[in-house]
């Protein structure tokens, strides 16, 4: 059904999110006892897992049963634990974003300014020229200078948010060259998950195949990452390049590890040390955060950078702490952030 997955994306996912639910901590210390009294009184909402890592040690750990989405299905009870899979959804572009830095590491891109048209000069419509502003810094950025805004409105809204438009594409590579230019690269920030496809595309240009094929290469074997699911795209059957993955936290964690640690993981350098640095500098601003090359820079925890996801899905760099917090829920068109302020709160404690 053309519209199932928007439905399920959509949809009002508060099924069992409020109520008391079965908690289950794993690991802990008497320190982090105000946050397990917080998901246990409901003030977390409906979180599902929570765990943190210092240094390269695991050193809390907190599951709770809710409702949400698993894959395309809405259901009462999630699949809880550290080894489960959870749509992670947006934090997806976190991961597509690295492939950039990796292929600037690897000398398949030259940088951050290189015109993303230039890429791509089988594209010869009259507005070409204007386009050949657009950087790869600007999409990394979520300033395409495409006025196209998933923010601006609520994803219930579904064939009424601007996601539905690449969502439904059949040709994601022409939409993301033939969309029309609006305002100049660069000058402001329209979070779009087409700028992210349009990532996708520059690394299938830059390595002659499937972007997942790419990840898969570059950062799922790397890291160890073996068990992950792609969600498609419902019009081009297209690995959603912008919030199509199902990770385990436990996996999460990994990708959040290697970033604190300057790119590297159990030995291996994956990605350039430097590019840490940059992820800790906002080129915008929204949401009460900071927002600079496709991850999230937190105002409610100094020094944080992080892969976000609707539901409130986290991976949270906290290199002050040497730690790394990941935190999976259903928490769907909430005004508040109550899952952030348990990140928050256990940050604090670290």
């Amino acid at each position: 059904m053309a519209y199932r997955m928007l439905a399920m994306l959509f949809g009002l996912l508060m099924l069992a999110g409020c109520g008391q639910k079965e908690v289950e901590v794993v690991q802990s210390e008497k320190r982090f006892s105000p946050v397990e009294e917080r998901v246990k009184s409901g003030k977390a909402n409906n979180i599902h897992s929570l765990i943190a890592w210092q240094g390269t040690e695991k050193v809390f750990e907190l599951h709770r049963q809710g409702g949400g989405t698993y894959g395309t299905q809405k259901t009462s009870s999630v699949p809880v634990g550290a080894d489960k899979l959870h749509n992670v959804h947006s934090v997806t572009k976190s991961f597509v974003a690295t492939l950039i830095f990796i292929a600037i590491d690897e000398g398949r891109l030259a940088n951050l300014d290189v015109p993303v048209f230039s890429l791509f000069p089988e594209y010869q419509q009259d507005d070409r020229s204007a386009k050949m502003a657009i950087t790869v810094r600007d999409v990394m950025n979520m300033s395409t200078g495409y006025a196209l805004d998933e923010l601006a409105t609520s994803y219930r809204q579904g064939s009424g948010n601007v996601f539905a438009r690449h969502y439904m594409a059949e040709d994601l590579q022409a939409m993301f060259l033939s969309t029309k230019l609006s305002f100049e690269p660069g000058s402001r920030f329209a979070y779009s998950g087409l700028s992210t496809v349009g990532l996708s595309k520059i690394i299938e240009r830059l390595y002659h195949k499937p972007f997942a094929v790419v990840m898969k290469e570059k950062l799922f074997q790397p890291l160890g990452i073996e068990d992950y699911r792609w969600q498609t795209q419902h019009g081009s059957n297209e690995p959603g390049a912008d919030w199509g993955l199902m990770l385990s936290p436990l996996d999460m964690g990994k990708f959040g590890l290697m970033w604190v640690n300057r790119g590297q993981y159990q030995g291996k350098q994956i990605v350039a040390s430097h590019w840490f640095d940059m992820l800790r500098s906002s080129a915008f601003h929204s949401y009460s955060m900071g927002y600079g090359l496709h991850f999230w820079q937190l105002s409610q925890i100094p020094g944080a950078v992080a892969a976000n996801g609707i539901g409130e899905q986290y991976i949270v760099m906290l290199p002050n702490q040497d730690a790394v917090i990941v935190a999976t829920g259903g928490n769907y068109d909430l005004a508040s952030m109550p899952s952030l302020e348990a990140v928050r709160l256990l940050a604090s404690l670290l």
